[in-house]
């Protein structure tokens, strides 16, 4: 595999991946004569590339009024080939009508609707998205229709059928402005993650917890897998971040509220890639109460902790449903108030929710390129603590700090220590284990930092621990979320290194499977829940 990155010449200089939309265009108004050129001469005249732009300018001006005195009708010129409709580039409904498809055909169309994209945004810079959008679907419908006319006048070959043609260009549309091949994967209903172990064996895993195999291949070879991610994070926005064996290691978010994490040669034998599909991005308390993943009386609980500006932590293993249960807390922040979300992969989205959101600023780290410095930095690289530290001049209320895998440990404290109830998630198999978990990160570090002073910036900054797994629910034998710890971060004994306590409040009840009350929390805690409008009866009080 190259270490060197694709040649971006083959798509086009255009951004390809913009905010996620239904890949819909009208069909044209009359019908279009097929494209006689050759496919690989690409556009030879650019007065044929500016007509489409003209048309996308026209779809979208105002419809100017109708005349007074009705016009002399007017007698079309016979079209040059037999008058067909064209269909409308919508997406499938079926996964196999979406991954059977003649890719190396539309590889092709890719490539010619791309250079022809490039000469028409060459000539015209201040374009919409939407127009560009709308520009490359009339390309890809000229494309496709020339190809079907030339099946057409070909004696003994195959024409594409309607609904492949359908098919075909919304996978060129995909190709240049989604995610590709993966696409389909992506927009299956219920699919909460996709697992790749090269080109020809992939896997999904749906919330209802089947794990199917998908029975088609996402690339020609393991090399253009490669290739076809390294693209996504090219052509993104994602600078600093690359897929090849110098950089095997790739996170990065992707369009439409998916996380993707790869592995290349050499470190994995084959490429290896996982795709996390968020479907709850707008979310509250009240819509988990309603799933079952929380009790009424806890989700009070942790509402009135928030409000109060209390620091909590959401724990659990990986799919757990930790990052959907922080977006439901960080709801029960007060609209008012400044959000800054600090994440090293974008996966909150909390600034696309304007309407109970209004005041979110959301920030990204940045990895860096080249050699290390003699600090051990990278290049361009921006840290989260690099993050917060700029946020602190921003009259920031609330910080956010996602996933904490490694030293973004110290970036939560500081948030904790600087901002009013941060929020953050964490790895861990229980309350009390996050405890050992995030002094752990702490100690990775290094920097004289002690078990003692680690067990100090826990106990001052941490406040409420939430735990959330995912069982089995025996009454359907399904995979269930459910919270199935509270706890209140307590200071421990001095004997024992002055490690804080996980002072169980609310604990899972396998009998009842729900949330009961264990222990009270403390009078100092309580106390301000009570300020802020929690009632105690909730704890049995």
């Amino acid at each position: 595999m190259s270490d060197s990155t694709p040649d971006p010449a083959d798509l086009g200089n255009i951004p390809f991946f913009t905010a996620p939309a239904p890949a819909t265009a009208p069909a044209p108004a009359t019908p279009q004569a097929p494209t006689t050129a050759p496919a690989d001469t690409g556009l030879r005249n650019l007065g044929h590339a500016a007509a489409h732009l003209t048309r996308a300018a026209q779809r979208n001006a105002p419809a100017e009024a109708a005349p007074t005195t009705p016009a002399a009708p007017i007698v079309p010129t016979p079209p040059s080939t037999p008058e067909r409709p064209a269909p409308e580039v919508t997406p499938q409904t079926t996964l196999d009508a979406r991954s059977d498809l003649p890719w190396a055909d539309i590889a092709a169309i890719r490539d010619e609707v791309s250079r022809e994209l490039a000469a028409v945004f060459s000539e015209s810079m201040d374009i919409t998205a939407e127009q560009r959008e709308q520009t490359a679907q009339d390309h890809i419908v000229d494309r496709v229709r020339a190809r079907v006319d030339d099946q057409t006048r070909r004696p003994g070959e195959g024409r594409w059928p309607a609904p492949m043609q359908t098919a075909i260009r919304q996978a060129v549309f995909d190709q240049l402005f989604r995610l590709g091949r993966l696409q389909p994967l992506v927009d299956e209903p219920d699919v909460e993650n996709i697992h790749i172990n090269g080109f020809d064996d992939v896997w999904i895993s749906y919330a209802d917890g089947r794990v199917v195999k998908y029975q088609y291949p996402i690339a020609e070879n393991d090399r253009e897998l490669e290739r076809e991610i390294n693209l996504l994070a090219a052509r993104s926005g994602e600078g600093g971040r690359s897929f090849t064996s110098a950089r095997p290691r790739l996170h990065m978010d992707l369009p439409g509220g998916a996380r993707l994490a790869a592995i290349a040669e050499p470190v994995a034998t084959r490429p290896t890639i996982v795709i996390r599909i968020h479907r709850l991005v707008d979310v509250t308390l009240d819509q988990l109460v309603e799933r079952g993943t929380i009790t009424r009386q806890a989700a009070a609980f942790l509402r009135a902790a928030v409000i109060a500006g209390v620091s909590v932590v959401t724990s659990g293993f990986p799919g757990a449903g930790k990052t959907t249960l922080l977006r439901a807390l960080a709801d029960c922040i007060p609209a008012e108030e400044k959000i800054v979300t600090i994440e090293m992969e974008r996966e909150l989205y909390l600034h696309k929710i304007n309407d109970r959101h209004p005041r979110v600023v959301s920030l990204e780290a940045k990895p860096g390129e080249g050699e290390r410095g003699a600090d051990g930095r990278l290049p361009g690289e921006i840290t989260p603590e690099d993050l917060v530290y700029d946020t602190l001049r921003l009259d920031t209320q609330r910080f956010i700090v996602g996933e904490v895998r490694g030293p973004e440990i110290y970036a939560m404290m500081q948030a904790m220590q600087s901002g009013v109830g941060s929020l953050s998630t964490l790895h861990a198999a229980s309350a009390d284990d996050s405890i050992d978990r995030m002094s752990a990160l702490m100690l990775s570090r290094g920097n004289n930092t002690t078990p003692v002073y680690a067990y100090r910036m826990i106990e001052q900054n941490i406040k409420i621990v939430v735990q959330i797994s995912k069982i089995i629910d025996p009454a359907t034998g399904k995979p269930r979320r459910v919270v199935t710890e509270i706890a209140e971060i307590l200071p421990g004994e001095e004997q024992n290194n002055s490690r804080p306590v996980a002072s169980q409040v609310f604990r899972f009840d396998r009998s009842t499977g729900s949330l009961i009350t264990a222990d009270m929390p403390s009078p100092r805690l309580l106390e301000e829940l009570k300020f802020y409008g929690f009632d105690p009866a909730n704890l049995g009080v």
